[in-house]
């Protein structure tokens, strides 16, 4: 990836969202597709054991238990587990996601970059009730992703080519410091105009927008 204006550190994730509302089981529901893309200076063959060793994962993302393997099931924290459907080593894997009584697929691709880096993307398509999304918008589940990757890029030094300072590692010590608060907020923010660029209501958007902030320095 060539680099011709370093970023802020918050601004080192691009961001998608859309989105679309269904019915299932008589619930009226969304499906919200989420893609975090963004460049780590190690190659994907370097980058992939810290995406699949349980005790290379606990440097980052936190304790990861299971098989980690094609079939494998495996425990994350805050009661998340899944499924790991497929493994293309060091460029993709695919999984399910269970959290909060949904079954959703995530994937996670590695690309090579001509610099030697990695462009690291993550699709996460939650579905979700109505009432939840219009009341936390995207951010409920995005944030979390961009705390993650905050955290990789951190343990790496993976954005010091893109960005105007280190990544901070977000300890829950930062996390409810006024920096870490500041970040959070700007994740919001961001991920709010995402979803009114995909069709949300601005007052709508706006209040998800405060609820995710809310939740996420909450607990």
């Amino acid at each position: 990836m060539t680099v011709t204006e370093s970023l802020p550190v918050v601004d080192a994730v691009r961001r998608e969202l859309e989105i679309d509302e269904q019915v299932q089981e008589q619930r009226p529901r969304v499906r919200a597709v989420l893609t975090l893309t963004t460049n780590i200076a190690l190659a994907p063959a370097q980058l992939w054991p810290l995406l699949t060793r349980p005790q290379e994962l606990a440097r980052w993302f936190g304790p990861v238990t299971g098989e980690l393997r094609e079939g494998g099931r495996f425990q994350a924290l805050r009661g998340a587990e899944g499924r790991i459907l497929r493994i293309e080593e060091p460029h993709q894997i695919t999984l399910t996601w269970q959290q909060d009584g949904g079954e959703d697929p995530l994937q996670l691709r590695l690309d090579p970059e001509d610099d030697g880096s990695t462009s690291l993307r993550l699709r996460h398509a939650a579905l979700v009730d109505r009432e939840t999304f219009t009341r936390v918008g995207p951010g409920g589940i995005a944030v979390r992703w961009e705390i993650a990757l905050l955290a990789l890029a951190a343990l790496t030094d993976g954005w010091r080519a893109t960005c105007l300072e280190p990544a901070p590692a977000p300890t829950p010590e930062w996390l409810h410091s006024a920096e870490g608060a500041a970040y959070v907020g700007a994740w919001s923010v961001r991920w709010a105009a995402q979803a009114i660029a995909a069709g949300v209501d601005e007052q709508t958007a706006r209040r998800g927008e405060l609820e995710t902030a809310r939740m996420i320095l909450g607990g």
